[in-house]
């Protein structure tokens, strides 16, 4: 019996350090996330803007651009920590500016799963880095082939001359 809980502490130990490896390098891959992001409308243009606060911390700004008015829909903190990684959102019209949750519950390639089975629009948030400039993200109710999703579609924006 005492041979059978070392074996089970040491295999815990070992993947413990396992999945802080994992974290570390799937969080190093949403760097790729920082700059700006456009999605053009038919009557705006949805703006996702990404900023390195530190190497585990990213910070997100959401806003719409109708003519010159802006208006920002949702702020967001994805964090690095010893529980895991944390995309946690801040709508401004909705659970009373409360922000929510997501952990990171998968990281393949360049997809990016982040859920929270108790909220209940959305459950999932998915991030998938088509490439350098071509950024795939949706939110959906984390059921599979599911019609309640909403789908967003940006390009990375170049930067200007002179850093502008």
């Amino acid at each position: 019996m005492r041979k059978y809980l070392l074996f089970l502490v040491t295999l815990f130990f070992i993947l413990s350090f396992r999945n802080a490896d994992d974290d570390k390098k799937a969080f190093k891959k949403l760097y790729a996330l920082e700059g700006v992001w456009v999605m053009a409308g038919k009557k705006a243009t949805v703006y996702e803007e990404w900023k390195m606060v530190s190497k585990n911390y990213l910070q997100n700004k959401g806003y719409t651009m109708k003519g010159s008015d802006t208006l920002i829909s949702e702020r967001v903190k994805l964090k690095k920590t010893k529980d895991g990684i944390y995309y946690t959102s801040t709508v401004e019209n909705q659970n009373n500016k409360k922000p929510i949750a997501f952990k990171l519950t998968s990281a393949e390639g360049n997809l990016f799963i982040f859920e929270n089975k108790e909220h209940d629009f959305p459950k999932r948030i998915v991030y998938q880095l088509i490439s350098a400039d071509s950024l795939h993200a949706f939110i959906d109710d984390g059921v599979k082939g599911t019609k309640k999703a909403q789908h967003f579609y940006y390009v990375k924006q170049k930067k200007q001359a002179n850093g502008l």
